[in-house]
């Protein structure tokens, strides 16, 4: 197994789940971590006991996924002995990592400025809830305030008109755990060319920001946050529920390529591509180089003509019958959303690092489908309106229909008429 960091000696002053991730992640790394706890113990031992795990000597998982690869020792750091141990450890050390906060760490004589004049070659990294600046720089973080609650992704992340999520434990302390692991490299690679050690901290807040980067982009611009599922992207990239109660994600994005396969080669029904047409999106103007957005890969799914609506209901329903969404691993980048339970026996997971690209692309149905109506062209294509609303409302028909078992002529003439409202206002 590849060792980057095989040699790098590591003294692992840490608790809980955030700071013992990372130096478990510098360890499997091929560093050299030395654990260092009080008398009583890292708190994360007991933890596990929590959610169910056993918390025995030798038996202790939820500790251990923090943990392990790493030697360890107890020491009493507000003795001078204890302290004494520490600084020797310390003079051969490359890196010190401690989730402890600043304020302690002054205390023990631990904090940066204190041990970069006795260990100028010294990493000292530090994990904490909120930074190192600001009135919250010194309080208690855990993934649940500081990375959920506070970031936003609490209740921006959960379905529109639900409760906030109930987030995973450890999961924003795992995050942030990788990212001040890549921090403690960059630094150590920075002291090849100084032979100087250097401060790095992490945050757990930071993170939590940093991960909602596209969303806090959006909202400045006018994007609404928490959403629905009914209010997708694209009606074809969402997550829909099979009838056996299993949940897919579907992320058929490039809608040209990829329906037709579906078609022909999943559902074996070419003759769908005869009513089931794509109306891409426009250029914003005529000379512009690119289309819209990603209006190549945003159609509008319509029945064409609506000569044959029982033809799409039929395929719709098709695509939530049991075992149905298995099909499509083999066609397009959709995949069941596995329980936590269900990882251990998912063959996906089991024998891929990293999960497989679908299809070749060389084989991939390049044929055209024939230009069809859209619903809602009557005046002409709007981008904006397109992309603001088409897919929430198609979505929405398709729902009616399946769901609430609406009749096809009366939720496509809704949607029709929605549509239809829309564009008149936003084209000329």
């Amino acid at each position: 197994m590849f060792k980057p960091l095989d040699g790098v000696k590591v003294i692992d002053l840490t608790y809980f789940v955030a700071g013992p991730g990372a130096a478990r992640i510098l360890a499997d790394w091929g560093a050299d971590v030395i654990k260092v706890e009080p008398s009583f113990g890292d708190p994360g031992r007991g933890t596990g006991a929590t959610m169910s795990c056993p918390t025995v000597k030798d038996c202790n998982p939820f500790y251990t996924a923090y943990n392990a690869n790493k030697r360890g020792l107890s020491l009493n750091l507000k003795s001078d002995e204890g302290k004494a141990v520490l600084y020797k450890l310390l003079e051969s050390a490359d890196v010190f990592v401690s989730s402890y906060r600043t304020g302690a760490l002054r205390r023990l004589g631990l904090d940066y400025d204190s041990l970069s004049k006795k260990f100028p070659h010294l990493i000292w990294a530090q994990i904490n809830g909120f930074g190192d600046f600001g009135p919250a720089k010194d309080n208690a973080g855990f993934d649940t305030v500081a990375f959920w609650a506070r970031s936003g992704a609490m209740i921006d992340l959960t379905e529109k008109d639900t409760s906030p999520i109930n987030p995973l434990i450890g999961f924003g302390d795992a995050t942030t755990s990788c990212s001040l692991s890549g921090g403690i490299c960059a630094a150590l690679y920075h002291r090849t060319t100084t032979g100087l050690g250097e401060k790095v901290d992490c945050g757990l807040l930071q993170v939590g920001c940093f991960l909602l980067q596209a969303p806090i982009q959006s909202g400045y611009y006018g994007k609404v946050m928490p959403r629905t599922r009914y209010d997708p992207n694209q009606a074809n990239s969402n997550t829909y529920q099979c009838s056996d109660g299993e949940w897919i994600f579907l992320a058929a994005t490039d809608y040209n390529r990829q329906f037709p396969k579906l078609c022909k080669e999943v559902f074996n029904r070419p003759d769908l591509l005869e009513y089931v047409s794509c109306a891409p999106l426009p250029k914003m103007n005529e000379d512009d180089p690119y289309y819209s957005a990603e209006a190549t890969h945003i159609p509008l799914v319509v029945w064409q003509n609506s000569e044959h609506p029982e033809i799409c209901q039929a395929f719709i329903e098709y695509l939530y019958q049991t075992d149905n969404y298995l099909d499509f691993l083999a066609a397009v980048p959709v995949g069941m959303l596995p329980s936590i339970k269900g990882i251990d026996e998912n063959e996906e997971y089991l024998s891929n690092s990293i999960v497989q690209q679908f299809s070749d692309e060389a084989a991939i149905i390049t044929e055209a489908v024939n230009e069809g109506t859209a619903i809602g062209f009557e005046h002409g294509p709007s981008a904006q309106a397109g992309l603001l609303a088409n897919q929430g409302i198609i979505e929405e028909m398709f729902q009616d229909i399946i769901t609430n078992g609406t009749d096809v002529e009366t939720a496509a003439k809704a949607a029709e008429d929605e549509l239809n409202e829309i564009f008149a206002t936003m084209v000329a």
